[in-house]
């Protein structure tokens, strides 16, 4: 079991939450440190993407042990899921490889970077940001465990607190329920989907499952199955 000593770090607002724990990092932070803002003024998310970062999220960044990314990134997804049941009676579903969904809209999206024998894992939860918040690109597709500050009924250090607690567990022990849990709560098994590479369309086809190594297996319109292993797909519309 890997030694972890959980030490949690507040701020009102950073950079980016990765990017302090990179510099902990750099002078010698272990595994188990934690930074915590409460808005990024330079947020970032998968392939070099700005990630919008505003009041009203919870944005936070875990030192882990190195793992192989694709395992940690969805055993993070489980872990965020858990706590939100957990914390605020939300049910949330996963959208391959790094994003959690709710009422059919992004809730959270998952950064894992490797960095010096580490795992810098990146988590930014969409709390209680009122959608009119949201810059004018995303408020269609984002939204919030609550609407508004004034409408919570849960902490989000609760939150911060819980996902923690579950990562430690699923990347400290011989767990495998985090597999069928992830494999359940997929919100792409069994739709349609377009594979989207260097921001041009590749491939479609339907998802038919998600695999024990986490790959992602899609039946094109011609039968072949195509398995990735990385990338992105969206849901296609139909």
């Amino acid at each position: 079991m890997a030694d972890f000593n959980i030490n949690i770090n507040y701020f009102d607002e950073v950079d980016s939450t990765n990017k302090v724990l990179k510099e902990m990092c750099d002078k010698g932070a272990p595994d188990g440190t934690v930074v915590v803002a409460w808005s990024q003024s330079e947020g970032r998310g998968r392939l070099g993407r700005s990630f919008s970062s505003p009041r009203g999220g919870i944005y936070f960044s875990m030192l882990l042990p190195s793992d192989e990314s694709m395992t940690v990134t969805a055993k993070a997804a489980v872990a965020v899921r858990r706590a939100v049941e957990y914390c605020t009676d939300r049910e949330c579903q996963i959208k391959w490889v790094n994003d959690l969904y709710y009422k059919g809209k992004k809730v959270c999206g998952i950064l894992a970077e490797s960095y010096k024998g580490h795992v810098v894992m990146g988590i930014g939860i969409n709390f209680c940001t009122a959608q009119k918040d949201f810059p004018a690109e995303l408020q269609n597709t984002a939204i919030s465990l609550y609407p508004a500050a004034d409408k919570t009924d849960s902490d989000p250090i609760d939150v911060v607190n819980e996902v923690v607690k579950n990562l430690v567990s699923l990347c400290s022990e011989e767990d495998s329920s985090w597999l069928s849990e992830y494999q359940k709560y997929s919100i792409l098994t069994g739709k349609k989907v377009n594979v989207i590479q260097a921001g041009k369309v590749t491939a479609s086809g339907t998802v038919s499952k998600i695999d024990n190594n986490c790959a992602l297996h899609i039946i094109e319109k011609d039968g072949q199955e195509l398995v990735l292993t990385t990338g992105e797909v969206s849901i296609r519309e139909v």
